[in-house]
């Protein structure tokens, strides 16, 4: 997952913390939030004077700072505001017509306001604030601190408090992928000022997509010079988006489709306002496809050789800032390497035990494995058929966990979750699976997306666990929960933590089994298993790339040889890696964390120990940096004792 966050705004507010009075209360704590503290930043430089205003009107002023500043983020990014599905008066403007600035200077304007939001922070006594202000602090502290420290490595785009990559364009993600993806599933057409607004969007994309080919051409003269195959695997996914004719590209088919849904559309108004979306795409978004593609052709030949970071100029630092983002907490690549070796074999020899229990014997772990991966009473047919009966298989497990989940945690979430198909254009440089949020007001559904090139890719067995983590109990139940707390500032509901995140996710496939979903599915546990040993083999091959100067052969070689799978997959996997360093490690680095912080909270507490309400806590102040979620639990730990 990808989440961009959020821009600065209005300083003077935050400055306001330390010296004015303001009437009125201050809002009142969720029940998740009301004894959270995070841990206070190690690299803050806080106003040491006594604070002249109560803890109330701190807060309150803290409250104010952040909302001012998510509003003017969202006017800043249009995308994220149609995303989260906010109001046009809560931004101040309309947003649904505009795509985001990605020329240079705008760029450079966002890196000012980071650090113009920095100084506004380090100004803030912390000690006077509480709950949610102070969670919410915490964690926006960290994340413009790691937006600081990547800076002067970040060129082609930037956001203070976003996840960050490399490269502004690679097979896998950029706005080139981003925009028509968010288009075709997020823009709302339910009006007529909705489908107009789509046609606006659809003007500028020639404009945006130059921009973006001009950072391109900028990365490579700083010398950032992405992986061949990053480069060759855009260059694809751009000819595959554009080789129909622009009547069936899917930003018109979708829209075509979509369009059904507004209200009071006559048939005549319909029919215009497709013929227009198709003279667009022909004559501004493949134009701007092509200059793109253009830009991609004359970088190609600098192309890096190598699929590791170590490559470019301070590739060591860069790659250590990338796992400290992604919830390294000190701990080194080399150190990482030696944990993800460790869980592989802790995880395989689990496997192995499965596997004898089921009369298979012959082989190496992953020998047996594979051999069972490729037994056609446990795949769907490579066909549309096939593929329609496995996402209705998916979507009844999603039916079937949300009767459970009381199990497991006692707030639910509000919005559904659905399961859909990656589109055909844009499978190829895909990952296997991945989520997109709801809608704030729950009218759009979470949706788990699933790469479904070919079905061989997943067995039956291994379909379950897959769907717990990134839909339910996994990605949705925390995205979902975190949108419903109350008083939590909206600049919070745009943070996105990976080593939260995708911890949170891997520990749901740990949920799920002790839900009792496994009690009966041997093989479903091993599926459960292989895919819990990949996200450890991932620390090993992450490190590997990037700090061992592993080659993507062997990099590749070594998850066919310890986790199995199909070579195709493998290959989007390790290819995946190489452009988004450190975030393949957030997964296991996560997981591990929680799971310490509930063995931590299950020895403190005895009998008074509820793993539902544990599990509220970890949910219950939304998206934080591993460091804060560490100070929370302990603080509520020792608010039970």
């Amino acid at each position: 997952m990808n989440r961009v966050i959020i821009s600065a705004a209005v300083v003077v507010i935050a400055m306001g913390l330390v010296s004015c009075e303001k009437d009125g209360q201050s809002p009142s704590p969720s029940q998740n939030e009301s004894q959270s503290l995070g841990n206070s930043p190690e690299t803050s430089t806080v106003v040491k004077e006594k604070p002249l205003v109560s803890q109330a009107k701190a807060n309150e002023a803290l409250f104010e700072w952040a909302e001012a500043k998510a509003k003017h983020t969202l006017q800043r990014m249009p995308l994220e505001a149609t995303s989260l599905g906010v109001s046009e008066e809560y931004v101040g403007a309309y947003f649904n017509d505009k795509l985001f600035d990605y020329s240079a200077a705008n760029i450079a304007e966002e890196k000012r306001l980071s650090g113009e939001t920095l100084s506004s922070l380090a100004a803030i006594d912390r000690s006077a604030l509480s709950g949610v202000a102070l969670s919410t602090y915490d964690t926006m502290f960290a994340s413009v601190s790691m937006a600081e420290k990547f800076k002067p490595y970040v060129h082609g785009s930037f956001s203070q408090l976003g996840v960050f990559t490399p490269f502004i364009v690679t097979q896998l993600s950029g706005p080139h992928i981003n925009i028509p993806r968010s288009l075709q599933t997020q823009h709302p057409l339910k009006s007529e000022a909705d489908a107009l607004a789509y046609l606006k969007r659809l003007e500028q994309f020639e404009l945006t997509l130059k921009e973006i080919a001009l950072a391109v051409e900028h990365e490579a003269t700083v010398g950032i010079h992405p992986p061949k195959f990053a480069i060759e695997g855009t260059i694809n996914f751009i000819q595959k988006f554009t080789a129909k004719p622009a009547s069936e590209n899917p930003l018109v088919a979708t829209y075509k489709q979509r369009l059904t849904e507004a209200k009071n559309l006559p048939d005549e108004k319909v029919t215009a306002m497709v013929d227009s979306a198709t003279a667009l795409v022909e004559e501004r978004v493949y134009a701007g496809y092509r200059v793109l593609l253009l830009s991609l052709q004359k970088v190609l030949p600098q192309a890096s050789e190598h699929a590791g970071i170590w490559d470019l100029e301070n590739g060591d630092v860069r790659y250590q800032l990338a796992l400290e983002n992604f919830g390294a907490n000190g701990k080194t690549a080399e150190e990482i390497h030696t944990i993800g070796l460790a869980e592989v074999a802790r995880i395989q020899k689990a496997m192995d035990s499965i596997l004898q229990s089921q009369g298979h014997t012959s082989g190496s772990v992953i020998e047996r494995y594979n051999a069972l991966t490729t037994d056609e009473q446990y795949l769907y047919p490579n066909t549309d058929d096939g593929r329609k009966a496995l996402l209705d298989g998916l979507n009844i497990k999603m039916e079937e966990i949300t009767d459970l989940l009381p199990g497991i945690i006692n707030v639910l979430p509000k919005a559904a979750v659905e399961v859909r198909r990656i589109a055909e254009y844009e499978q190829d440089g895909s990952a296997g699976g991945y989520y997109t949020s709801p809608s704030l007001d729950g009218s759009r559904p979470g949706i788990y997306w699933i790469n479904l090139k070919d079905t061989a890719a997943w067995a039956k067995f291994r379909l379950p666990s897959l769907t717990y983590h990134e839909a339910s109990p996994g990605h949705h139940l925390q995205i979902a929960i975190s949108q419903q707390i109350e008083n939590m500032p909206m600049i919070r509901k745009m943070l996105w933590f990976g080593a939260y995140g995708e911890g949170w996710a891997l520990y749901a496939e740990v949920l799920a089994k002790e839900l009792g979903l496994y009690k009966n599915d041997p093989l479903g546990d091993l599926g459960r298993l292989q895919m819990e040993l990949f996200r450890a083999a991932r620390l090993v091959v992450d490190t590997g790339l990037h700090h061992k100067k592993w080659s993507r052969e062997k990099a590749i070689e070594y998850l066919l040889q310890n986790t199995g799978g199909v070579k195709d997959s493998v290959t989007r996997e390790v290819e995946r890696y190489s452009v988004w360093p450190g975030q393949a490690c957030s997964y296991k680095l996560g997981q591990l964390k929680i799971l310490e912080l509930r063995e931590f909270a299950r020895q403190e507490l005895g009998d008074a120990f509820d793993i539902r309400e544990f599990n509220d806590r970890v949910l219950g102040s939304g998206s934080v940096p591993l460091s804060v979620l560490d100070g929370n639990i302990k603080k509520w730990v020792k608010g039970k004792g």
